[in-house]
């Protein structure tokens, strides 16, 4: 019998064939049955924009109609702004001018255009003898070179024209950007000694110019990282984005850019975190969105695609365990690839402890070039496009960015919000937010708040300051992870003063009874540095008595002490430890587990605190550290 021919065997196969077919009534009772009787809502989350993420979506719960995303390289540009995927590379591979001295951050510029990077990123110092200095032997003619002016947009670009212009590179052959943006350097650095309008005015001018005289150079960046590392939301950090653009493209338009003209000279820069789904939708909804505000403002068809930048979001990075950065890092640009970014910065993952070094930012480059080229991510556009979870936070986070939008125009747009200050308000409600989960450890930090290493080598003091030069910023930056490493080196000064802080776990009855808690309980003091340590005794097969316990204890030293068991264990014997403990000479007195209603009884018997799912750990630790501190 010969072979079916390919159209046969694609419609007699079913991909599920064997299986019985399942709705949703029969995974539900499934999933009754795993829950045991907890509430299904159980298995529902929230974005920090109130966006509800159900457990489960299939192929009815995505948007529809008129919210349906298109195809790449047509309006809204939802999918994509081309139709077809880059023919050299996936995305731009963009690189950061690290080091104060121009000689050195020449060096490594030039490795990395070397080995992979496509573009060029350098600070603006004021001075455009070091600019020269730091291009030196850079092929201005092929490397795409973007300066970040600060405050001096003129000054800046003039330095770089000029560049250009000696080194031979004619107006149309430059390629690159001036960076301004104004409105991020007032986040950055504060007001004080500037005038906002006078800056946007200068913005137009110099865009217009640019556009007259430049053809491949953008004069305008729209940048969100500001905000973002200042713990915006995305709807927010989109809401930046539209609002910023609009005041730019007003100031441009005052200066006789048409709507095209004027969108032609922005680049937008946005973040991207390691929440690799929230990264791919927000990067979707930016290019829906973006292309909604253009056509508003007249802009055609084939100018309502924006150029996309991604940049990796610093406030997820630590400087304990740093080598879960590179994970970190990875998700970031994983996800900036699906979503569709146009070029990427990947920051190294010691950015953190010193000027990064060759390891750092030979990684950086490295897993871009490997997605690219190895998992060969730019080959599928938009892959995640038709899921029905990516499609439809697409479409709410698109609706939540736009009602924020309107509410900043509302209150006078963004450079208004930013100078009064409702903008800070605004973020720091789910800055705030993020943080209080972080402290609980519902969003855990890998290294840090879970599964700490007390013996990796403390890094170096070195000053963690997002935008060290600042004056007084009007978004001031956060980073996740500082509370809980600000406890581990409150730990490591203790220790290097002499003094080793320490928690000693009473491990009552045998090792299946109380491993999990005492587990527990480690990880969550660990988290700040203290080492949880208890006898041999208590870790080979656990303690018989409270007064075992609290004998090996008392030789231990230690002035803190956990009482770590299983429920049934504690009705029997937690009361007589906690009380044995005190008698011993504990200061402080914690139990592993919610104690419902035996709190009151064991408080009586000498519990200071019960730790478990969803107490503050870090108020926790801090508590901790604050006795040992006081101790002689």
């Amino acid at each position: 019998m010969s072979e079916p021919k390919a159209a046969d065997a694609a419609a007699t196969t079913s991909l599920a064939g064997g299986f019985a077919p399942v709705d949703d009534e029969a995974w539900l009772a499934a999933v009754d049955k795993v829950l045991k009787g907890a509430p299904f809502t159980k298995l529902v989350s929230m974005t920090a924009d109130g966006i509800t993420v159900q457990p489960l979506y299939g192929p009815d719960d995505g948007p529809g109609g008129s919210d349906e995303a298109g195809f790449p390289g047509q309006i809204p540009f939802t999918r994509g702004a081309r139709a077809a995927g880059r023919t050299d590379v996936a995305w731009d591979v963009r690189s950061t001018a690290t080091g104060s001295d121009p000689a050195i951050a020449n060096a490594r510029l030039l490795e990395d255009l070397e080995r992979g990077v496509t573009s060029i990123e350098v600070p603006w110092l004021a001075d455009g003898a070091a600019l020269d200095a730091t291009l030196d032997g850079v092929h201005l003619d092929l490397a795409p070179v973007l300066v970040r002016p600060g405050f001096d947009l003129t000054q800046a670009a003039d330095a770089l024209q000029s560049l250009w212009s000696r080194r031979g590179v004619a107006d149309d052959a430059a390629v690159g950007g001036f960076g301004t943006d104004p409105i991020a350097a007032l986040a950055e650095h504060g007001a004080v000694g500037q005038d906002p309008a006078a800056l946007l005015v200068e913005l137009g001018r110099l865009a217009a110019r640019t556009a007259q005289r430049f053809p491949s150079v953008r004069a305008v960046t729209v940048s969100t990282l500001p905000a973002v590392e200042s713990g915006a939301s995305e709807a927010q950090e989109l809401a930046v984005m539209l609002s910023t653009a609009a005041a730019y493209l007003r100031a441009m338009a005052a200066a006789g850019l048409d709507a095209d003209a004027a969108a032609g000279q922005i680049e937008v820069e946005l973040a991207a975190d390691s929440d690799v789904f929230a990264t791919i939708a927000k990067l979707r909804a930016a290019r829906r969105l973006w292309s909604t505000l253009l056509a508003a403002c007249g802009a055609t068809e084939g100018a309502q695609a924006p150029k996309l930048h991604v940049r990796v979001a610093r406030r997820m990075l630590t400087r304990r365990d740093p080598w879960v950065n590179l994970l970190r890092v990875t998700a970031a640009v994983f996800a900036a690839g699906i979503g569709g970014a146009d070029g990427v910065t990947a920051v190294p993952y010691d950015l953190l402890l010193s000027e990064p070094g060759d390891l750092g930012r030979r990684m950086a480059r490295n897993t871009q070039l490997l997605l690219q080229e190895e998992s060969n991510l730019g080959r599928v556009l938009d892959p995640a496009g038709g899921s029905s979870y990516v499609e439809s936070l697409t479409d709410e986070l698109a609706s939540v960015a736009w009602k924020d939008l309107q509410e900043v125009e509302a209150a006078g747009g963004m450079p208004a919000v930013l100078l009064d200050g409702t903008l800070a308000a605004r973020i720091a409600v789910v800055r705030d937010a993020r943080l209080a989960r972080v402290a609980t450890r519902r969003a855990p930090i890998t290294g840090v708040s879970e599964f700490p290493n007390l013996d990796e080598e403390p890094p170096s003091p070195v000053a963690d300051v997002v935008g060290a030069a600042a004056d007084e910023p009007l978004l001031v930056p956060v980073r996740w992870a500082a509370r809980f490493e600000d406890l581990r080196d409150r730990a490591d000064a203790a220790r290097a003063g002499g003094r080793d802080p320490v928690v000693f776990l009473a491990n009552l009855g045998p090792v299946a009874t109380h491993t999990a808690r005492a587990t527990y309980a480690k990880n969550l003091f660990e988290a700040g540095g203290l080492r949880a340590t208890t006898s041999e005794r208590g870790a080979s097969s656990g303690f018989d008595s409270g007064e075992d316990a609290a004998a090996d204890f008392a030789a231990s030293g230690a002035r803190l002490v956990c009482i770590c068991s299983s429920d049934d264990r504690y009705e029997q014997h937690a009361a007589a430890t906690a009380s044995a403990l005190r008698s011993a000479g504990a200061t402080r007195v914690y139990l592993a587990g919610n104690p419902g209603g035996r709190r009151a009884a064991e408080e009586a018997a000498g519990v200071d605190e019960f730790v478990h799912l969803g107490v503050d750990v870090a108020e926790v630790l801090e508590r901790a550290h604050a006795i040992l501190e006081a101790q002689p």
